[in-house]
């Protein structure tokens, strides 16, 4: 059997604070390899949403099982922005363990954070 077959992981990213998204908010979740920490994160998945304050937050990334490797460290990451700024992103790692069958949704939390949208999260 090859290990060429997707898998997805789903779930919602949640903010704390109780506000309304604004006009053309955009969410992004990556599925990353952590691993290393003398290399940057491999991302194995992405999801761009925009219009996030009005289409929701949630989200399904399609992996690649021939990317997932025994022993490796993976997590959710998610931010959304908007065209001037990074209002919201995740502040600490949100693993998840691949190759399973995920039965429950993901609950992402990001902070509020108030960067450009080019840097890096």
């Amino acid at each position: 059997m090859s290990n060429d077959y997707e898998k997805s992981i789903s779930g919602t990213v949640h903010y704390l604070l109780r506000i309304e998204l604004p006009t053309n908010s955009t969410l992004h979740v990556n599925l990353l390899d952590i691993t290393s920490a003398d290399a940057p994160a491999k991302e194995l998945a992405q999801q761009v949403i925009p219009h996030a304050e009005t289409t929701g937050l949630d989200f399904n990334l399609l992996y690649q099982m021939g990317d997932v490797l025994p022993g490796h460290r993976y997590v959710i990451r998610a931010r959304i922005e908007t065209i001037e700024q990074v209002i919201f992103a995740t502040t600490k790692d949100h693993a998840v363990e691949l190759g399973v069958d995920h039965l429950r949704p993901e609950d992402v939390i990001v902070r509020n954070v108030r960067t450009k949208p080019d840097s890096n999260f």
